[in-house]
């Protein structure tokens, strides 16, 4: 059965709608980042770049269309960003990269790729959240969410219709990711887009394996950054 969101602060299609033209001052479309959108065009990933519906410090998210007329969610992380610089940490002491590319944008290529994995896994865990498409150097592939085209807001921007209910599902999707083997390690009402299907992981670069040293720190953090946000929320009664 479809979920309903929230109508609070929910966007106008022509407002998602309306950065059709972007500019290539981005900072995303450098000369590296460009060959490789190419190699993924070739393999039939895409066929336009169509406008830009998330904007970050670390990386953009692009809808693309493919030949067929679907849509894919395109994320290009920048090659240069000096946010990058604070994100080791969610790198070392995760035994998958312990062996990750060096060099120039050696660290930028890993993170592309641990995202990758990252929503490999959530996959086959079960767990709400884009599903991969592929990855290159600094570019991923992944589903779209949306409806008719029009990207899903996030959780911050859209609201809960009802907070308990999207409360546990958020739970339950940490849970399943805790007892798989992993951990989100930046849940917060801007990692969330609430879709027809419920709550949705994302951003998930981020995400260590349970073995990592500071798993359980960042387990116990989400969970106080979901509670924190939901407290606010009109009639919510957290069940445990």
């Amino acid at each position: 059965m479809a979920m309903r969101q929230s109508k609070k602060k929910r966007p106008r299609r022509e407002d998602k709608m309306d950065k059709d033209e972007w500019p290539l001052e981005e900072g995303v479309f450098d000369r590296r980042s460009l060959l490789t959108l190419v190699r993924f065009m070739r393999k039939g990933v895409f066929k336009t770049l169509d406008y830009c519906i998330a904007e970050g410090k670390e990386a953009n998210v692009y809808r693309g269309t493919t030949a067929d007329g679907q849509y894919v969610a395109i994320k290009i992380y920048r090659l240069r960003s000096p946010s990058f610089q604070k994100m080791e940490g969610y790198v070392q002491g995760d035994r998958r990269f312990a062996k990750g590319p060096r060099g120039e944008y050696g660290f930028i290529y890993t993170w592309c790729r641990k995202e990758y994995q990252n929503l490999v896994l959530m996959e086959k865990l079960g767990v709400r959240a884009p599903k991969a498409i592929g990855f290159k150097n600094n570019v991923l592939g992944m589903e779209f969410l949306g409806e008719n085209g029009v990207p899903f807001s996030t959780l911050a921007a859209t609201g809960s219709a009802d907070p308990n209910r999207d409360y546990a599902l958020i739970r339950e999707d940490i849970e399943k990711l805790r007892a798989g083997g992993l951990v989100h390690a930046d849940v917060s009402e801007y990692n969330v887009l609430m879709t027809d299907k419920g709550p949705y992981l994302i951003d998930v670069g981020q995400a260590v394996l349970s073995t990592h040293p500071s798993a359980e720190e960042f387990y116990n953090r989400d969970l106080l950054n979901l509670r924190k946000y939901f407290s606010k929320c009109e009639g919510f009664k957290p069940g445990d």
